[in-house]
């Protein structure tokens, strides 16, 4: 059977209930959605990955999407599946045009995308997607359709995952977009905007699971007093990724960064939860930050420390690594300190190990000789 739609009119969006295998307990928490917001000028999120925001992102704009559920069903705010290779099955997707103005929707699948150094994840415009996963796996039963005013349209796709997928997780999206072939609308910004909501996917491919969390290019750079203990301390910059080297969903729950001396014990450490760690790292995920420690006294080898705990999704236990990184963190002016220290040894070696200096020849005549006196005229 191909993969069709339907009208609803009204806010009544009944249909067949499609009820997909259960997912596991991060999936099933998960409440998030995305919102691309793609326009022709530099208007900020655009040509790029969109940003994610909670389910009730799209009630500004004219639409919504959200996958179809019957009216006695617990509403889905996006897809979960836990599927093995080779598994088919249909699901539909409802989008509402909220307008008084018939719309036209554009309606096509993509994987989600590793935003580079964030940790976070998202959806490229069409004109710059990749499909190789969850994108190509989707057939939708129409790619684009025309909604009437205040009236909803449900869409079937067929979801096929190919009998050589690899297992872990895999995430993607149906993106839903206005079409405006006949006019032109204006952001606050002065440019043209086109409103895309994706409506997220997570794929879960039965099989072997490796979790897997590391730290890698652990670096450190400084700033130094002009007289450490006297006018201040100094500050540690410590640069480190955080990579979801696994085949599954991480969820970064806390970063711990603290730099130790020999013999100052922990000068310094702080803990970050929340903003700016991602929900959620896919497989492949990076998270680049640089954390600022300030309080730290120079003149002795340092050692910066990281620990990256997240959470487990299969087993909803923690995963911590840990990473440190050697350094010195000595102030410019000691260095001139100890040239010139340096080179005043050398002169006073040199000098101390200078020849004798010989004794001056005798200038009268030799002893036991008469001097001789000039004769007179």
């Amino acid at each position: 059977m191909h993969p069709g739609f339907r009208n609803v009119s009204g806010s009544g969006l009944s249909g067949p209930e499609i009820r997909p295998p259960r997912g596991r307990g991060l999936l099933s928490a998960l409440a998030t959605l995305a919102v691309g917001l793609v326009a022709a000028g530099s208007l900020p999120g655009a040509a790029g990955a969109a940003p994610s925001a909670t389910a009730n992102a799209n009630t500004d704009f004219g639409f919504s999407a959200e996958p179809t559920s019957a009216t006695v069903a617990q509403p889905r705010p996006y897809f979960v599946y836990e599927l093995i290779p080779g598994q088919t099955l249909l699901d539909q997707i409802t989008v509402l045009n909220k307008t008084n103005e018939p719309e036209t929707f554009i309606v096509y699948p993509e994987d989600a995308t590793n935003i580079v150094g964030s940790g976070g994840f998202g959806f490229q415009d069409q004109d710059r997607m990749h499909n190789k996963l969850v994108g190509t796996w989707i057939t939708m039963g129409h790619f684009s359709f025309t909604a009437a005013p205040q009236t909803a349209v449900v869409d079937t796709f067929q979801l096929t995952v190919p009998s050589n997928a690899p297992p872990g997780d895999d995430v993607g999206g149906i993106v839903v977009q206005e079409s405006h072939p006949n006019q032109t609308q204006q952001s606050k910004f002065g440019v043209n905007e086109i409103l895309r909501f994706a409506v997220r996917m997570y794929i879960h491919v039965v099989g072997s699971i490796q979790s897997g969390l590391t730290i890698t290019d652990v670096s450190v750079g400084h700033t130094s007093p002009v007289i450490p203990y006297v006018t201040g301390s100094g500050t540690a910059f410590v640069h480190y990724t955080v990579v979801n080297s696994g085949n599954e969903i991480l969820n970064p729950k806390s970063v711990t960064v603290s730099v130790t001396g020999r013999l100052g014990g922990t000068m310094a450490t702080k803990t970050v939860t929340g903003q700016p760690l991602p929900a959620q790292m896919l497989p492949g995920g990076e998270l680049s930050l640089i954390q600022p420690l300030t309080g730290i006294a120079p003149l002795e080898p340092l050692t910066a420390h990281v620990v990256v705990t997240a959470i487990d999704p299969t087993t909803n236990l923690p995963i911590t690594v840990k990473r440190t990184a050697l350094f010195w963190f000595i102030p410019w002016w000691f260095f001139l300190v100890l040239v010139l220290v340096v080179a005043g040894l050398i002169g006073l070696r040199k000098w101390l190990r200078r020849p004798p200096t010989a004794p001056a020849p005798p200038t009268g005549p030799p002893a036991g000789e008469p001097e001789e006196v000039p004769a007179r005229a």
